[in-house]
């Protein structure tokens, strides 16, 4: 029998940063709003004969372990660790992206990969508990210097904002109908452009906490998430023209970190914008790489004349997930 578990990516649209473990048990809290993105990471496994010696796992390569403590992909082996899952599994994953394109892809394969063992063991976690165990695997065991909004996004669907308190308590926040059915109308334009630059989002995400005066600059990226999140004008019209405003803000300020842009990246971005007329265009991620999300303002049918005309390759439109966390065996 084979398991499968199945999680989206994720978009971040606001408060990125503000997430960091570090920064939300200096300030208090941290925000986010995003949505999970529907391209998927998938661990699909077989519980191998109780008789066999090893383990085969396949992912961007293959190993054979006979003691989790050897197993060189860390995230598979603080997983088995953490869950104690002595019996021999043959694991093979699957993704649209890797960890290191900035739409979540360590959270989501992570996500996934618990979600299979859920099943196959009969562990019977829920959606929040698996979400959990990836914070506290990522955070606490594998000492990454990430926060907890790729795990929330990518492990809830459609449209979602969070707040990240010190004491490790995460709380939805209610959204309004007139803001998500706004988010969810412009979303239709949204589309995504790979830099195709990958880079370690631990790197970076490092050398951010290290830049002067980053604390500040943090802090307001929280405070312009906020005042869209909890912005009480329910004219449509209004709100769309905040949310516009809070993009581009916030962007303005990450922008100006010394480890979000390169050389190249501002080439890509300022080609970017004078191809597509657009609301905004940001570097989704901690930097350095990924994708560009690019709010369109022009139809679909034209995007894809760009595609074939311009050479503006790998352009997607960034669509919804509605599935979230998935599990099911064949």
């Amino acid at each position: 029998m084979i398991f499968i578990g199945k999680s989206p990516y994720r978009v971040s649209l606001l408060g990125g940063s503000s997430d960091l473990d570090w920064f939300v048990k200096e300030n208090g809290y941290g925000i986010c709003l995003g949505y999970s993105l529907n391209k998927y990471s998938y661990s699909v496994l077989n519980l191998l004969p109780k008789s066999s010696t090893k383990g085969i796992l396949e992912y961007s390569t293959r190993e054979e372990y006979s003691d989790i403590n050897e197993i060189v992909h860390p995230i598979v082996r603080e997983v088995l660790l953490e869950l104690n899952i002595s019996r021999y599994i043959e694991l093979k994953t699957f993704g649209f992206a890797s960890g290191g394109m900035g739409l979540g892809g360590s959270g989501s394969f992570m996500i996934s990969l618990i979600s299979s063992l859920s099943k196959a063991f009969n562990l019977n976690f829920s959606d929040q508990q698996i979400i959990e165990k990836a914070c506290f695997i990522e955070i606490h065991k594998l000492k990454k210097p990430v926060g907890k909004q790729d795990q929330y996004l990518c492990g809830n669907s459609g449209f979602n904002a969070f707040n990240f308190s010190a004491n490790d308590e995460v709380k939805k926040i209610e959204i309004s109908l007139t803001k998500e059915k706004m988010l969810r109308r412009l979303s239709n334009s949204f589309y995504l452009i790979p830099t195709n630059k990958q880079r370690s989002s631990d790197i970076v995400l490092s050398k951010i906490r290290l830049e002067d005066k980053v604390r500040e600059k943090i802090l307001a990226i929280r405070k312009i998430a906020e005042s869209f999140i909890f912005y009480e004008d329910e004219r449509e019209y209004k709100t769309e023209q905040k949310f516009h405003d809070c993009i581009n803000e916030s962007w303005e300020i990450k922008r100006s970190m010394s480890n979000v842009m390169t050389e190249h990246l501002n080439d890509q971005y300022e080609n970017i914008n004078k191809l597509i007329p657009n609301n905004w265009i940001r570097l989704i991620g901690a930097g350095k790489g990924g994708y560009f999300l690019v709010s369109s303002k022009i139809k679909e049918e034209d995007i894809q004349k760009l595609y074939y005309q311009k050479g503006i390759k790998g352009i997607f439109k960034a669509s919804i997930s509605e599935e979230g966390i998935k599990n099911f065996q064949i």
